[in-house]
């Protein structure tokens, strides 16, 4: 799908390491404030990408992932965040939902992130390959459409 902004998709390799957060992040909005895509979009991807980045650099099993390759664009009227990673071979779609806790005494902190990626991603993919992970979550998204007299380099949100 063309984008607005004549761009197909844009990539970033960080470290395995949390401070590359803010970078994930702001890579995030600049990529998604050129496609024009609504704040509910930005949302999702936002707080999914910064879920799996975490999910990548804390979970894992001994086996350290080096770094983290993410890439955004666009397969038919999706946004498409495809995140490989060198770390321990894991599978999302296996992972089962942690039981919802009886009361708060029994309730425990952590294992909601892969549901929560589930839920606000429209689509999950998984691969191992050449000792890799790859996983594409992807968003329905449209572009808005820019006002007639508005060219890409003059539009203001």
């Amino acid at each position: 799908m063309p984008t607005n902004g004549g761009e197909q998709g844009a990539s970033l390799i960080v470290d395995s390491q949390l401070r590359e957060l803010a970078r994930v992040n702001a890579w995030v909005h600049d990529w998604a404030e050129r496609q024009h895509l609504s704040p509910k979009v930005v949302h999702k991807l936002d707080l999914c990408s910064t879920e799996v980045v975490t999910n990548i650099v804390t979970h894992t099993n001994g086996q350290a992932a080096q770094h983290i390759s993410l890439h955004l664009g666009w397969k038919g009227g999706a946004v498409a965040l495809d995140v490989e990673d060198d770390g321990a071979r894991f599978d999302p779609r296996t992972h089962p939902p942690p039981q919802p806790a009886t009361s708060l005494k029994d309730a425990r902190i952590g294992g909601w992130g892969i549901p929560m990626v589930r839920h606000f991603s429209d689509g999950l993919q998984w691969r191992h390959e050449d000792g890799r992970n790859h996983l594409t979550l992807l968003f329905r998204a449209k572009t808005p459409a820019r006002p007639a007299n508005q060219t890409p380099s003059t539009t203001e949100e």
